[in-house]
């Protein structure tokens, strides 16, 4: 099945709108069908947890690629990278001076 260019950007302009309503209407919906307690709650949480299913694979990479290459999954950028922020946030409490520790690490390994 080949489709037509027109129907593929029709499909995206329409998934698009799809998008902004849904998001319009959880932002401006009435006060009684905004979620509440403990779902609440949890929704503050949803953008780290969706974060950290990006990254934590992409660190791990090295070790699930070659599962028998210990030493050389450390010795990898993305994980010397993620190692040195995570040090860097803990040694500075600034969020920015570890983002940017980090990218440092990556770029010049």
């Amino acid at each position: 099945m080949k489709s037509s260019e027109p129907a593929i950007w029709a499909a995206i302009v329409m998934l698009g709108v799809l998008v902004a309503l849904l998001r319009a209407l959880y932002l401006y919906a009435p006060r009684q069908w905004q979620p509440r307690g403990a779902f609440a709650h949890a929704l503050r949480f949803a953008p780290l947890a969706a974060l950290v299913s990006i990254v934590v694979p992409e660190v791990l990479a090295p070790w699930i690629e070659a599962p028998g290459a210990v030493l050389d999954g450390l010795l990898d950028a993305r994980v010397l990278s993620a190692l040195a922020l995570l040090l860097a946030a803990r040694l500075s409490g600034n969020l920015l001076v570890a983002m940017a520790v980090g990218a440092a690490v990556l770029l010049l390994r």
